[in-house]
């Protein structure tokens, strides 16, 4: 599969994802809408990566490469570098806090 393929698959997904984030939240299922909305900002984040061909297989090293390889490039501000690892923490809280 190209760059470009799987950049356009994983948009799909993320898209896909976002909606699932929707209905959660419509629901009031908001532990599982934040689930879901991390999980579409994390796999845009891969599809931006994929065009450069980089990946990794832990999020941290996947936050660590947009960081570095997207953002400090200037593709992205550097405040919107902020939302994917705060994104995370609250995913996680929603996920696994009591």
């Amino acid at each position: 599969m190209s760059r470009i393929n799987l950049a356009m698959y994983r948009i799909r997904k993320a898209k896909d994802i976002l909606i699932e984030a929707k209905d959660n939240f419509d629901q009031k299922h908001y532990g599982l809408s934040i689930n879901r909305s991390y999980y579409a900002m994390f796999t845009s984040a891969r599809a931006i990566l994929a065009l450069k061909e980089m990946d990794s297989s832990k999020h941290s090293g996947v936050i660590a490469l947009f960081n570095q390889h997207i953002v400090k490039e200037g593709f992205f501000s550097k405040e919107i570098s902020k939302f994917l690892p705060k994104a995370k923490d609250i995913r996680e809280d929603a996920d696994y806090a009591d």
